[in-house]
This record gives structure tokens, C-alpha cells and sequence, in this order.
């Protein structure tokens, strides 16, 4: 017999035993779930982030460079060196100084730096003209593939020591180097180089005067 005065004591049905005991299974898997989808969304952060280390982005492509070969007639051991000056522009871009070898003399270098390009010559035979030659890439009157021999060269008045350029990868150009009579400064005759392409090449302006073919420069051929 129960006594209802009894503190502490409580009836509890076998239903409502089986409803609690559901509804805390419901509760107990409802955070599983919530933990294992948090975990997953962490793995997934931590992967991308670690795929993103592994794989960086790509650098950019280096700009194109010419090898640019000269074919020299008549001037080993004679010392060629390239610049760029393009008018307008204050930077005046040179290369080192290289001396032809068994008829040959090779640079590499940027692409860009070919358009405006001009040529000058050291030879040690010069008697000092009191200019630095330069090679000529066209002389007035002539057309792009025109073959050029001094017969032709000394008798030319004006000339463009300014390449029009390539796109290319690589590209030869002959050079054609004469000894020829000039005078230095003072007046007393010298030998000084004639220089010319073989073969007019494509061109830039402005077109220079050229004495008997010879053409030069005190500071830089500006092109443009």
C-alpha cells in the first residue's frame, strides 16, 4: 500500500518511459550528425588550403629574345656593339662590345630591343675620324633585298643606320667591312671602315648623310 504522504516518490508509466528514452535517441543522433558534418566541412577547408600550397600559380612568360648573328667580310679581330635609341624615348640601350672571330660575331637578347637597332664599328686598323662608324642597313635609292658591293656603297650620299627589326627567334645578317681613305680631325688621311649589309635590309628612319658610303655617329644613331 502506497502512502501518499511519502516524499520523493514518483509513478512513472511504462509509455512515457519509452517517449523519453526515443526522444533523447532522436537528440543524440541529431548532434552526431551536426558534429560529423562540422568535421567534414573542416577537412574540406583544411584540403583546399593545402592544394592551394602544392599548386601555385603560374608565372608569367618570360618576354621573347632574338639571337642575332653578324656574318662579317673584312674585319676580324674588328670590335661591334649594339645600341638602341629610339627618338623621343631618353634611355639608350647598348650591348657589350664583341669582337668578330673566324668571321662571325652573335648576340642574344630581348626581342623588343631589335626595332631601331644600330650597329657601330671599332676596327683596329682606324685611323680616327673623329666619329664611331656604324653600318649602314640602306642607302638612299635602294630597295629592301637589294645586293650591295663597295662599288655601289662609295658612291652613296645618304644612308639609314637604323634596322627596322624582327620578330624572329633568330636571324643573320651580312656585314660587309672596307677599308676606305677618309682624313681625322686635323686633316691628315686616315683608313677608316666602310660598313654595310650585304643585302638592304628592312629599315627605319631618318636617313643620315653618308660621305662616300661611310656613315657614323659622336653619341648614338637615334631611330624612329
Amino acid at each position: 500500500m502506497r502512502d501518499d504522504n511519502q516524499p520523493g516518490v514518483t509513478d512513472v508509466s511504462p509509455v512515457s518511459a519509452r517517449t523519453d528514452r526515443a526522444t533523447n535517441r532522436r537528440r543524440t543522433d541529431m548532434v552526431s550528425r551536426t558534429l560529423t558534418a562540422a568535421l567534414a566541412a573542416a577537412s574540406l577547408t583544411s584540403l583546399t588550403g593545402l592544394a592551394g600550397l602544392a599548386s601555385p600559380a603560374p608565372a608569367s612568360a618570360a618576354p621573347p629574345r632574338t639571337h642575332l648573328t653578324l656574318k662579317v667580310a673584312g674585319c676580324n679581330g674588328c670590335h661591334f656593339r649594339l645600341t638602341q635609341a629610339i627618338d623621343g624615348r631618353q634611355e639608350v640601350w647598348q650591348s657589350r662590345s664583341r669582337t668578330v672571330q673566324h668571321g662571325s660575331v652573335a648576340w642574344t637578347l630581348p626581342t623588343s630591343r631589335t626595332r631601331g637597332l644600330s650597329i657601330t664599328v671599332l676596327a683596329p686598323w682606324d685611323g680616327g675620324p673623329g666619329y664611331v662608324p656604324t653600318v649602314a642597313f640602306r642607302y638612299a635609292g635602294t630597295q629592301v633585298g637589294d645586293r650591295i658591293t663597295d662599288a655601289v656603297a662609295k658612291t652613296k650620299r645618304r644612308a639609314s643606320t637604323c634596322w627596322a627589326g624582327t620578330a624572329s627567334s633568330a636571324a643573320t645578317i651580312r656585314v660587309t667591312v672596307v677599308h676606305a681613305r677618309s682624313t681625322n680631325p686635323p686633316g691628315d688621311p686616315i683608313r677608316t671602315p666602310r660598313a654595310f649589309t650585304a643585302v638592304t635590309q628592312p629599315w627605319d628612319g631618318p636617313m643620315y648623310r653618308a660621305w662616300h658610303g661611310m656613315s657614323g655617329t659622336q653619341e648614338a644613331s637615334y631611330c624612329g
